[in-house]
């Protein structure tokens, strides 16, 4: 039979029909099995129907009786069942539960103005909470918002230090850069959302360093996977990484300027009406050349990313399962069933597992592929003892985990592949957002670009017998490229990747007089201690001299300052602006849980960014103004198109 289903309300509307044009229906051949049911006149059976009746509870129209039988059709009414007679009951119960729950939290939070005990002699919190979240829709706003900057710096007293709910438990803020260093060392602990974690650990796995809260459950499995992958990121072996990164950023650098030359009329109408020019997204490029550069120093393997400014099928599946994590893990998609239950049948749920499985199965091939070279390098199946094989992460964390005692080739493969991917993950979006801001930074000041572009030019080029070229030994690029790194030092300072961070206080910790309790939670906001006056002098302002000077009187060289000897000022001198002291700054956190890698971050910023600007110069569209938007704990900018051209030699 061909049967309609549609939904109608249990009235009618009036003037259409009423109950008693409702009549029982005989139970002729068409409905034998049917359940009670009435049936309605043959002018009411039509596409009007659906305009006639207001939609509500479900009911079937039997149209091949309207048809072939004086019945003008037939309408079923299902029986209320049990669970469906629940529904009204729980959705008044969940009204008055919520209802309840907002109430009390909000006289518990109005019973006094500061969420801590008056012995503590920490502030008040001035700034108004949800009655349910707190300030937590203030904690995850952008850094630059009204939202995020009236809690953790409006709401500051003269110490630097504020108070705020976080959900319904009491939080503080610092601002000062000595207190946040003495928060970082106190503590290692840093729980979050374990409905937002959940995610990026299906993805690293549970023993992911940067998923691990370091409490007192895990701190020691914590401790032991750090110490293992710390041996690939010593000073030595990352200074032996600076030739592959200088190779893939040249590399880069050569297939931009490819395109600026098959474009000779693109941007005829942009900018300053250059010709020649390749324009593209900035988030779009830096990713593509920070994993082949991943590639390169992790496991000696080409994605082919810089060489076609696209996106191969292996790295797409690296990008896809961390920006699906990223995704799923925004607050506004926690109450999606399709996105937080991956066991449900959706495509979205086949193509993550899909991209999940392609990325952990083409990494333990890389890696059962190394181990086997290093068996052989050896000569026997016997791995205890190891030459080297190549000067790569893999075969450093390979080494490591193969001499651990009763170590097994599949759990050490399995380790591994966790461990790539979790470096990955911390310096994959991380990286780009760095360099796609410093990029920003010289295009709102071109005179910063230029410099940089010389010296990156004379660093390029042998200019003493003494002392080689990058393109020789790029290891020497820290004192070639100072004012390059200096500029990579003020964007971390302004526009840092990760912009928030916290943990959980392992003891009592007492500051400015005031005591923090033992357990508490404590936000270190990274973009306002950077931008504060406690800390920086001139702290809005994009300043790479903060970080260098000149070499000499007439001297085209640039050294970085120390911040321990030169003077913070100069009597009747103004303009003097003071060396910053490099460890106030918190891009890459700090105490024992600082970032692992944050040499080679800083090494293949610099690298990238000078190799860039040495040959291309770098603009925007004329009035883009540059807005940055949240994800997860970072904060890229929402569009930051970007137009290369090459750069005309000064004479």
């Amino acid at each position: 039979a061909n049967i309609i289903v549609v939904s109608l309300s249990q009235t009618m509307e009036k003037g259409h029909m009423s109950d008693t044009d409702l009549r029982r229906a005989p139970r002729d051949g068409t409905n034998e099995n049917a359940p009670s049911c009435r049936s309605i006149p043959q002018d009411m059976v039509s596409t009007n129907i659906f305009t006639r009746l207001k939609i509500g509870t479900p009911l079937f129209v039997n149209t091949e009786a309207a048809s072939t039988s004086s019945a003008a059709g037939v309408i079923f009414y299902p029986k209320m069942t049990p669970p469906m007679m629940a529904l009204p009951l729980l959705f008044v119960i969940s009204i008055v539960v919520t209802i309840t729950v907002r109430k009390l939290m909000r006289q518990k939070r109005h019973q006094t103005a500061n969420p801590f005990p008056p012995w503590t002699k920490l502030p008040p919190c001035t700034v108004p909470s949800h009655p349910i979240f707190g300030h937590f829709p203030n904690a995850i706003s952008p850094p630059d918002s009204v939202k995020f900057n009236s809690v953790f710096a409006d709401n500051a007293n003269s110490s630097g230090i504020s108070t705020l709910w976080f959900l319904n438990v009491p939080s503080v803020s610092v601002l000062k850069a000595e207190h946040a260093k003495i928060v970082f060392r106190n503590s290692i602990e840093r729980k979050g959302l374990k409905i937002i974690s959940r995610h990026f650990k299906r993805c690293l796995g549970q023993d992911s360093l940067v998923m691990m809260d370091g409490g007192e459950a895990d701190r020691e499995k914590w401790r032991r996977h750090r110490n293992l992958v710390k041996v690939a990121f010593t000073t030595h072996a990352v200074e032996k990484m600076a030739n592959k990164i200088w190779k893939v950023a040249n590399g880069f650098t050569t297939s931009i300027l490819r395109q600026c030359a098959n474009h000779q009329d693109t941007a005829a109408n942009l900018s300053k009406n250059q010709k020649g020019s390749y324009i593209a997204e900035a988030s779009d490029i830096f990713k593509w050349v920070t994993l082949d550069i991943f590639g390169k120093v992790a496991f000696n393997y080409s994605f082919g990313c810089t060489e076609t400014l696209t996106t191969t099928p292996l790295a797409h599946s690296l990008n896809y399962t961390i920006e699906e994590c990223s995704m799923r893990s925004k607050p506004a998609n926690l109450l999606s069933p399709a996105l937080q239950f991956y066991w449900l049948p959706t495509q979205r749920n086949r193509d993550f597992e899909f991209h999940s499985e392609n990325v952990h199965g083409q990494l333990r091939k890389i890696c059962q592929q190394r181990m086997r070279e290093i068996m052989q390098e050896n000569g026997s199946e016997d791995h205890t003892q190891h030459r080297s094989v190549n000067d790569d992460l893999l075969t450093a964390l390979l080494k490591t985990k193969m001499n651990s005692p009763g170590a097994k080739q599949d759990e050490s493969i399995e380790d591994t592949v966790k461990m790539l991917l979790t470096l990955f993950f911390a310096g994959y979006d991380t990286s780009s957002v760095l360099l796609s801001m410093a990029m920003w930074s010289v295009v709102q000041h071109p005179n910063i670009q230029e410099e940089c572009a010389k010296e990156a030019r004379d660093a390029s080029s042998k200019t003493s017998p003494n002392e080689p070229s990058l393109h020789e030994d790029a290891s020497q690029w820290e004192s070639r490229l100072a004012y390059c790194r200096a500029v990579i030092l003020e964007t971390l300072r302004l526009h840092p990747p990760v912009y928030t961070n916290c943990r959980n206080l392992s003891r009592d910790l007492e500051l400015d007089g005031m005591t923090i309790p033992k357990r508490t939670r404590v936000y270190l906001p990274v973009t306002q201690i950077h931008t504060s006056e406690m800390n920086f002098a001139r702290p809005k302002e994009f300043l790479p001299e903060r970080w260098v000077r000149s070499f000499g009187s007439g001297s085209d060289r640039w050294v970085a300052r120390d911040y321990s000897t030169e003077p913070q000022s100069v009597d009747n001198d103004e303009t003097y602006l003071p060396p910053a002291n490099i460890h106030y700054l918190f891009s890459f956190s700090d105490g024992a849980r600082n970032c692992i890698g944050h040499r080679l971050a800083l090494q293949e910023s610099t690298i990238v960014f000078a190799c860039l600007v040495r040959d291309l110069a770098v603009d925007a569209r004329e009035g883009f103004v540059m807005q940055k938007r949240r994800k997860f704990a970072l904060a890229p900018p929402e569009e930051l198109p970007l137009i290369f051209s090459k750069r005309e030699l000064q004479t």
